[in-house]
């Protein structure tokens, strides 16, 4: 079965609406958690702060396109759309922080449950010692929520539990999102929730791990991405993908 690719440059939620009722099979995405990240914060500053080097390169500091107050309005339209598009039996599995003074993860747990309804709360045990002083966040959530109408689609069998042990977690270089999520962590998803052939939409597709994920798992991927600078990264990393696809089938 063919592989299909479409990655648009623009606002979300304005691509979403122009989607028919029921056409997507899984909405597997990691958006702006509206906490101002890489701008001039820690996670900026972090060699500095950790004694590493004296001066942290403006450059550096690479913020997220509405990753302010706005992030929490923008996601919870986006569920709105998720009911709207996602099969029934399907899931939206959506990135989530892991703690820290904001309970991000418990209001997007409500607002999911309210739209297409709430399944599971999955730690991703990142490995090592994350940001902060007290209680350093070592983990970060993956929601998922499953719309009602159907047996769920899950093929994952019954050895899977709610920690994701094993995969470490990206500390960016200066050429990369600041958020980047690993490519393993994003093809369990889709292979856990997908069947080859299916349709994978990232409505905050970055720099492109759910497109990587989805191509090399054999799943078709609708891809958004509202700035251009990381639309262009994605578009050539995922190219690259769909080339490592086809090598095999060439050389036999």
């Amino acid at each position: 079965m063919a592989v299909k690719v479409d990655l648009r440059l623009g606002d979300c939620l304005e691509v979403m609406k122009t989607l028919p009722d029921g056409s997507v099979d899984l909405i597997l995405t990691d958006p702006p958690y509206g906490h101002n990240n890489n701008n001039g914060d820690l996670a900026h500053n972090r060699e500095a702060a950790l004694g590493l080097r004296d001066v942290v390169p403006a450059e550096w500091a690479r913020p997220i396109l509405n990753d302010g107050p706005e992030a929490n309005d923008l996601v919870r339209a986006m569920f709105r759309e998720a009911r709207r598009l996602l099969r029934p039996g399907h899931c939206c599995c959506c990135c989530c922080g892991g703690g820290g003074p904001d309970p991000q993860f418990a209001r997007w747990s409500l607002w999911l449950d309210e739209t297409v309804g709430f399944k599971q709360m999955v730690v991703w045990d990142k490995g090592g010692l994350g940001m902060g002083w007290h209680y350093r966040r070592n983990y970060e959530t993956v929601l998922v929520g499953e719309k009602a109408g159907a047996a769920g689609a899950w093929y994952g069998g019954h050895s899977v539990g709610n920690v994701i042990h094993g995969i470490l977690g990206i500390k960016p270089s200066a050429d990369q999102h600041p958020t980047q999520k690993p490519i393993r962590l994003m093809s369990r998803f889709v292979l856990w929730h997908t069947q080859p052939g299916d349709l994978v939409l990232d409505p905050f597709m970055g720099s492109g791990a759910t497109g990587i994920a989805a191509v090399l798992a054999g799943r078709s991927f609708l891809g958004v991405e509202l700035d251009e600078h990381w639309f262009a990264v994605a578009e050539k990393r995922i190219a690259e993908a769909q080339l490592q696809m086809r090598m095999p089938l060439e050389a036999e």
